[in-house]
């Protein structure tokens, strides 16, 4: 944890503004000491505005200690500020235990102290002596027994790192200290510290200069001192011999762990502006502003600010908008006013692609601004190399050290850079990218210098075009000049009012270059998402590369070498959701949209146009206003700054009106309960933070709170109502283990060097992308091994033969030499017969997944033979050739029309009929029940019958003996469609449009336990969507206008523990679009998902059992949510708060569903249906009286309120039985039921109102239209092959049934055109 312990006793925030700040320089105690040794004290004095001068560290100071180091080490007791009694005072003063500054000698009557002094000094401090003299303890520490000193830390600490500090001094004057005869300008720089660990913080320097008079002594010795009665407008004062009046720079270092720049830039000169109007009070301002930076928080990612004041000053601290990404506190537009925008492009290429560069700047505060927005156009891309922003005049040698590095140097020393050999030389001053020539002694004569340069060019390649297109519009519109904001705005003479208009410009426009640059890098890696499969850790990488172009592939092969790239993939192989996710998912292509069937692995490969997106706003939103938190002042008492911050940051909990308003403010609370050591306080904070916004938990800070604080309160935090999945919200792991596989996601595939049982199997064959279904494999496992040998493992030499002929087949048709032009759109060759004769002349028979084809020998024509939509019958014959009186095996295929097509096949004739019989069954089954996936599924059947029919031929595999009746077994859809189960009734396959397969892939089937539809957004380019929810947990979104996948995650899957039990989620029980922004999902607590990026990091864990049933009212203003144990809550959907108390219903441990009707809530359990008012009352009961044939009673599954049509009829509620064929319906006012609509199945399990007509489900998977007049089912729909689980209303524009794992398919219906009772259509 940053700055130490959270259980430490330390009053000091985890995330504060500034870890610490350094005085740097030279002062009276340090006195004059040049870096050149051995110069006679009169040289020193002659020379003294020619010399350079090593700089010290004078003060060190963090948020509760103050450190001074000359003339030797000692800690400052008047920091931080505090009223002490007398008693305590005096305690200390006779002590000795504390010397501040104001005891420093500066007058000619103490020379002979102040020389003791500087002989006694050291000549420089060490970083170790530095954090080692800030972690003492205080002197009076032992004196806690006797007299109390409240909030007086016993230890620090040290919050930044050795390596960090260690040559700082010299980056605080990269040019070398040197005195002054005139005073300067204050100027301010930036760092950029990284220690050995790579962690990174942040430093704004700025340094000023103070009046000293340097006096010669007797002996010869140059004594400095202050010169309080300065007048900086007498610049000419007189000098002497013996005295002489110059100005000696001092450097105030702010160092953070967020790159405030702008900010800290802001205060730090604030806090000069104050010193020079009294320079004597330097220190009392220093620990002023010290301690009020270091105990100001910074805000977590989200929309709240933070504002602080300083002597009647206001600072505004700007939130991060993204949990994956820091805080951008600098001008980002600057780049695009000094580089041309093809300068930019290549500058980013050059950066992708590793190259070692060099930034130059005659100004030392743009090298660390430019390079700084230039790693913030690369995001998500992170470098992670040596990045030093700025050299000093002593490390310019690292120019010349190997590997990659990105450096900035002041253009003085350009001379010296340009000598480097193949460094990218960014000339900030001249806006222009060069690369420094490679010569070597024995290519130097053989090469003119316009080779060489084309040659060196080439190092660098070009930004694909598509995006590079799009982003030059970004940089055209980024060269923004303020004066054109300001021709129509009157001017500002309040000061606090313009900085923040100046600060309000500068966070549009940097959000305008941000998003971007992000769509830049969305265009140029989003097919990476295509050729990755996250549940199994690979990346096609040779696909990948295949897809492209040859230009595009230059780049690409050389941004696939950097570490940048491979933790990008990385992140995306495990599925991280960051913001570059969210956008691509946003702008994805319909047309591009990742297929939810099978992938066919020899489709031909085309090169893919990658498309490019643009959805950057024209202009920059100047109008954004984020809300603000007012820290109060910091007084003298530190633990009453927090105290009041608690107190107010509380009340904003409750007076938020946004759910991540209130996350912000639970977080900064969570944190200050931290600096108080209340640490089940700050932890209740942070779980309820978890909740709200999961993405910025600290939870390195939650994990180690949980390791100190103590069992027993630990414990009771767990057991409480919605506290249960803390465990979870950490990452800690149960009994369970995941499978990881150490290999390298990008390498290639090897086949294994041993038997594989099933589990092995199943992996090598999915990875391969031989086929991902588990029907499949399990068939294809089961035909490796004979009957008669009793194993359950397949043998390497089988194995391997097998994954031969697959590959080979492969190769053949994809080296077929067809014209792209001459297949379909999508189109596939799955098989290739040899050199043969045909009705078409010699040439070679091709099957494809639509067609047959005769392929030409030699030129390769193509030529339709027939499609397998129009085959009427398949013969296999033996015919004589004439010529030679020989018996030719021959494959006759007849078609509808009565056309007939002849192939001398010979010996391969059976297994190529065989191949054809699958694939042709495989479209009759598509067509007959219109699943989407039969014709992918059955192309893979016929490339995994080829392999297995061509590897049994070798004698060695084990299914070398039966591989005939093998590859029978293996032709699924040819079975399927001999056994008859393709047939459907007309009247089913009137309105069954398409069927859809959620559980493809998976290991095992699961229930479809929740359907939504939701429609698109237009403007947002948000296509209709159909979400559905799996029994495993798992949510699988639907492009609903193709039905096709785009989106698979799970985030309903948690395990809690109550009462010391742990219990396994049910799955996701429940779909609900509670407003047009975001979709709930019940199952053991309720998961937020957004809409627009399909994923979700809010989780609400307050009810204690399975959540059954969400309903959204008041135009999505406010959600009840239902468990299973009868606790029903009501949710503000803005706040994520509940709105009122939840309601306990009595003796109730079976709610099934909910429903919001008329102001009133309707439940429903196995026995009965109750209606509720909104605060819980009862006031209506519904029993079930009705008794089946066996004496059990009768138990209600689902019910629905149908509303009446015309005025003289009454509301009506319809109740489904859950073990009898029956359902069962009130008048919504009445106690006795008045019809009972008798059905033919075991029990009725959900139910959807589509106009007035009922779709009901059952049990054994058909489903009953019924209309809602007459009480009678009027038409019966063979829907599934197990019960229907649910039923969905898409707007009235399809009805959608999800069934049992059994079946684990959803079918769409098309409810616009059906009979009624009579045979007549119906139309809506």
């Amino acid at each position: 944890m940053a700055g130490g312990p959270a259980g430490s006793d330390i009053l000091r925030l985890q995330n504060s503004f500034a870890d610490l700040m350094l005085v740097v320089g030279l002062d009276e105690n340090t006195g004059l000491i040049p870096e050149k040794s051995g110069m006679e004290p009169s040289g020193v004095m002659d020379q003294l505005f020619l010399l350079k001068f090593e700089p010290q560290v004078l003060s060190a100071v963090s948020s509760n200690t103050m450190m001074h180091f000359f003339p030797h080490p000692r800690q400052d007791f008047e920091y931080p500020l505090r009223q002490l009694d007398s008693k305590q005072h005096m305690f200390l003063k006779s002590a000795n235990a504390y010397q501040t500054l104001d005891s420093i000698p500066k007058s000619k009557f103490n020379r002979a102290m102040h020389q003791s002094r500087l002989n006694t000094r050291s000549t420089s401090v060490t970083p170790g002596s530095i954090s080692r003299h800030m972690s003492i303890r205080r002197p009076y520490s032992s004196m806690k027994k006797s007299i109390h000193v409240p909030n007086l830390a016993s230890s620090q600490q040290f919050p930044v790192s050795d390596e960090v500090i260690k040559s700082i001094q010299f980056f605080c004057f990269p040019d070398d200290l040197q005195i002054k005869k005139d005073n300067t300008e204050p100027s301010v720089h930036f760092l950029v510290l990284t220690d050995i660990h790579g962690n990174k913080t942040y430093a704004t320097c700025i340094s000023f200069y103070r009046p000293y008079v340097i006096e010669k002594e007797y002996d010869g010795s140059l004594i400095p001192h202050l010169d309080l009665s300065r007048d900086d407008s007498t610049t000419n004062a007189c000098t002497s011999s013996d005295m002489l009046h110059c100005y000696i720079p001092v450097c105030c270092v702010l160092i953070s762990k967020c790159p405030y720049f702008e900010t800290m830039k802001e205060s730090l000169s604030y806090m000069v502006h104050l010193i020079q109007t009294g320079c004597e009070d330097m220190y009392t301002y220093i620990k002023l502003f010290a301690h009020r930076l270091t105990m100001t928080p910074t805000p977590p990612p989200g929309r709240v600010a933070i504002e602080f004041c300083i002597q009647e000053m206001s600072f505004i601290i700007n939130p991060s908008q993204e949990a994956e990404k820091q805080v951008i506190d600098i001008p980002l537009y600057l780049p695009f006013l000094i580089f041309p925008p093809e300068e930019i492009l290549r500058i980013i290429a050059a950066i992708l692609v590793e190259n070692r560069i060099v930034f130059i700047a005659s100004n030392y505060a743009l090298l660390t601004i430019i390079m700084e927005s230039f790693l913030n156009f690369i995001l998500p891309f992170e470098w992670k190399y040596t990045y030093v922003p700025i050299l000093s005049s002593k490390s310019l040698e690292l120019l010349e050290a190997p590997g990659t590095f990105m450096m900035g140097c002041h253009s003085k020393y350009k001379q010296e850079v340009n000598q480097v050999e193949g460094l990218v030389v960014v000339d900030i001053d001249v806006g222009s990218l060069s690369i420094n020539p490679e010569i070597g002694e024995d290519t130097r004569s053989s090469r003119s210098s316009e080779y060489d340069s084309m040659e060196d060019m080439a190092d660098i390649p070009d930004i694909p075009e598509g995006a590079a297109k799009l982003f030059l519009n970004v940089c055209h519109k980024a060269k923004f000049q303020f004066d054109l904001v300001d021709t129509k705005r009157p001017s500002h003479f309040n000061l606090n009012a313009e900085r923040v208009f100046r600060r309000r410009k500068i966070q549009a426009l940097n959000d305008f270059i941000v998003s971007g640059c992000l769509e830049l890098m969305v265009n140029l890696f989003r097919s990476v998402m295509t050729e990755t499969r996250v549940e199994f850790k690979r990346f096609n990488k040779q696909a990948y590369l295949d897809s492209k172009s040859g230009g595009e592939k230059s780049f690409y092969e050389k941004v696939m070498k950097t570490s940048m790239f491979k933790k990008f993939l990385k992140d995306r192989i495990n599925d991280k959701t960051d913001y570059w996710v969210k956008l691509e998912v946003k702008t994805r292509p319909q047309t591009k949209t990742s297929e939810s069937g099978p992938c066919v692995p020899n489709r031909r490969p085309q090169l893919r146009k990658q498309p490019s997106i643009a959805i950057i706003p024209v202009t920059p939103d100047l109008s954004q206003n984020s809300p603000v938190f007012r820290v109060p002042d910091l007084g003298d008492k530190v633990i009453v700054y927090l105290k009041e911050t608690i107190r107010l940051l509380s009340a904003a909990v409750q007076k938020s009106q946004h759910f991540q308003e209130r996350a912000s403010y639970i977080y900064l609370l969570g944190m200050f309960y931290l600096a108080c050591n209340k640490l089940k306080a700050a932890l209740e904070n942070f779980i309820s933070l978890a909740s709200l916004d999961v993405q910025i938990l600290p939870k390195k800070v939650v994990t180690e709170i949980c390791q100190q604080i103590e069992e027993s309160e630990l414990q009771d935090l767990v057991s409480q109502p919605g506290n249960q999945a803390l465990h979870d919200l950490l990452g800690v792991t149960g009994a369970e283990t995941v499978y990881q596989s150490h290999r390298r996601f990008e390498e290639p595939i090897d086949l294994p060097d041993k038997d594989l049982y099933y589990d092995d199997f199943v992996e090598c064959v999915s990875v391969m992308e031989m086929t991902s279904d588990t029907d499949t494999i399990g068939r294809l496992f089961r035909a490796l091994i004979p009957s008669q040998i009793h194993q359950n493992f397949i043998d390497q030499e089988t194995f391997a033969a097998f994954t031969h002929c697959w590959k080979e087949n492969s190769k053949q048709c994809l080296n077929l030499g067809i014209n792209d032009a001459d297949l379909l759109e999508a189109e596939c060759v799955l098989k290739v017969s040899s050199l043969c004769k045909t009705d078409f002349g010699t040439g070679r028979v091709a099957l494809t997944d639509r067609r047959l084809c005769f392929v030409k020998d030699i030129c390769s024509e193509l030529k339709d033979i027939t499609r397998l939509s129009q085959i009427a019958e398949l013969e296999k014959k033996t015919m004589s050739m004439l010529s030679f009186f020989k018996q030719v095996k021959v494959l006759r295929i007849k078609g509808v029309d009565g056309i007939r097509f002849t192939a001398w096949l010979k010996e391969e004739r059976d297994d190529f009929c065989l191949l054809i019989e699958e694939m042709w069954a495989g479209k009759i089954v598509s067509d007959s029940t219109k699943d989407i996936h039969a014709i992918q599924k059955a192309a893979q059947n016929v490339l995994l019958v080829d392999a297995l029919l061509q590897s049994g031929l070798d004698e060695e595999t084990a299914h070398h003996g039966n591989r005939e009746e093998a590859a029978r077994q293996l032709c699924f859809y040819r079975k399927y469609r001999e056994e008859g189960h393709h047939n459907v009734p007309e009247e089913t396959k009137e309105v069954l449009q398409n069927r859809i397969d959620p559980n493809y892939g998976e290991r095992e089937r699961k229930t479809v336990h929740a359907l939504l539809y939701t429609p698109g957004v237009p403007e947002h380019s948000i296509s209709p969507r159909l979400w559905v929810g799996l029994g495993d947990g798992k949510i699988k979104v639907y492009n609903a206008s193709q039905w096709l996948l785009e989106s698979e995650f799970v985030q309903t899957k948690q395990s809690v523990q109550s009462n010391r039990k742990k219990y396994e989620a049910h799955g996701c029980t429940c779909l609900v679009a509670v407003d047009k922004r975001h979709v709930w999902a019940g199952s053991y607590g309720i998961f937020i998902i957004d809409i627009e990026t399909i994923r979700s990091n809010k989780t609400l864990m307050d009810h204690q059992e399975i959540v059954m049933d969400i309903v959204s009212i008041d135009d999505g203003r406010y959600a009840f949510t239902a468990s299973i144990n009868g606790i029903i809550m009501k949710w503000d959907v803005q706040k994520l708060t509940q709105a009122q108390p939840p309601i306990r219903l009595e003796n109730v441990k079976d709610l099934r569903s909910i429903k919001y009707y008329q102001n009133h809530i309707w439940c429903g359990t196995w026995q009965k249906i109750l209606k509720l008012e909104e605060s819980g009352r009862i006031l209506q009961e519904l029993d079930f009286t009705v008794v089946d044939p066996k004496f059990r009673p009768v138990e209600m599954d689902c019910f629905l309120i149908l509303k009446a049509e015309r005025p003289d009829e009454k509301d009506e509620i319809w109740a489904g039985c859950r073990r009898e064929g029956q359902i069962i319906v009130w008048d919504i006012d009445g106690t006795v039921p008045t019809h009972s609509i008798k059905l033919d199945c075991r029990g009725i399990s959900d139910m959807v109102i589509q106009t007035r007509r009922i779709w009901a489900g059952s049990k054994d998977g058909r489903i009953y239209l019924i209309n809602s007049d007459t009480k009678k089912p009027f038409r019966i729909l063979l829907a599934h092959d197990d019960a229907v689980r649910s039923l969905c209303n898409a707007n009235d524009r399809y009805i959608l049934s999800g069934s049992g794992s059994s079946d684990g398919k959803i079918a769409i219906w098309t409810p616009n055109d059906m009979r009624t009772e009579s045979g007549t259509y119906m139309g809506i």
